[in-house]
């Protein structure tokens, strides 16, 4: 797949950020603290997963619409969603690499959140925007 975009990892936040400011890191993948209130704390216009069920735990990656595959498994965080809350606009797949290919392990549409079901959860190693 063409369009990959490497994930940041929770070292690089800091910097991460300010370009996210600037934009000019637009379509960047982050692993974020969770915030304080409990569940689904995740900013307009973006994909937010979480590492535990129904939006707990800690946010492991907030990416924005751009039309990407955004590779969260070599930033660090494969193998950790355990639920999602799509803000994107756009429908976002949640995929697995198997070694070989990416296998398609959910398709979220636009305003959807939940847990991953139990035969998929902590296999994701990327999600895709605009699926």
């Amino acid at each position: 797949m063409k369009n990959i975009n490497r994930a940041v990892t929770r070292r690089m936040i800091p910097l991460a950020a300010t370009f996210l400011t600037l934009g000019a890191g637009a379509g960047a993948v982050l692993a974020a603290p969770a915030s304080a209130a409990p569940g689904y704390d995740c900013p307009g216009g973006t994909f937010c997963g979480y590492d535990g069920a129904k939006g707990s735990g800690s946010m492991i990656v907030q990416v924005d619409s751009s039309c990407v595959l955004h590779d969260i498994g070599n930033g660090g965080v494969g193998d950790r969603l355990t639920s999602y809350w799509n803000r994107t606009g756009r429908t976002v797949g949640i995929y697995n690499w198997t070694g070989q290919r990416w296998q398609l392990l959910a398709s979220v549409a636009d305003n959807q959140r939940g847990t991953l079901p139990a035969n998929v959860d902590n296999m994701a190693d990327a999600v895709k925007v605009c699926d």
